[in-house]
């Protein structure tokens, strides 16, 4: 089901300006035709779930902060600068968090058959004490456009694979954002459980 602009503002309680806003620079996909924009209920619950003010993070920023939440270390940053950014991935709030890391990263997708989508089950989920079957498959990959073309993945605004910009060393933390983000209810809360865990070991 896809909600125009005016629909999109109203579910998520902001101006139709912010919604146009969040899809020029990324924190949404639409889809346009003419001037009109279009929006799936998923990218639509995505924005709504990963909403944060301030400023955006650098890339170098969002990759300190996967490697820290993966491993406990980076080499990104300055002593001063890693020392800021731990402090900061303790108190950020879950929903923040995903709207840093995840802006400009994801793209929905859709698999030919449920066959080819069980390809991508989340390696998380397991851990997650999730169904391997059905729900949001996720495919973390370093160039996922290419990637995605490959394995003939059709770019679907309410797919139910999350086809994400990222490297296996971050492939559990960003299978967890993209679950928070995208997935059903029940993915929701064991992703932003898994996560918040994740930020007090930082």
């Amino acid at each position: 089901m896809s909600m125009s602009t005016s629909q999109a503002a109203a579910e998520l309680g902001v101006s139709a300006r912010q919604v146009r806003r969040a899809a020029a620079n990324g924190r949404i996909v639409a889809s346009k035709a003419g001037a009109a924009h279009s929006f799936s209920q998923r990218q639509i619950q995505a924005l709504e779930r990963t909403a944060h003010r301030g400023r955006d993070w650098s890339i170098a920023t969002q990759n300190a902060a996967l490697d820290l939440l993966a491993t406990g270390a980076t080499a990104e940053l300055s002593s001063t600068e890693r020392s800021r950014l731990k402090q900061r991935l303790r108190s950020i709030e879950v929903s923040a968090l995903a709207g840093q890391i995840l802006r400009g990263r994801v793209s929905l997708r859709r698999a030919a058959n449920d066959e080819i989508k069980q390809n991508f089950g989340a390696q998380l989920t397991p851990e997650l004490g999730l169904s391997a079957r059905g729900g949001l498959a996720v495919l973390v990959a370093e160039n996922v456009t290419r990637q995605a073309r490959n394995l003939r993945l059709g770019l679907d605004d309410s797919g139910d694979i999350a086809a994400v910009e990222g490297t296996e060393a971050h492939r559990r933390v960003l299978e967890a954002l993209a679950l928070y983000a995208y997935g059903d209810a029940r993915e929701n809360s064991a992703a932003a459980a898994w996560l918040t865990s994740a930020q007090k070991a930082v």
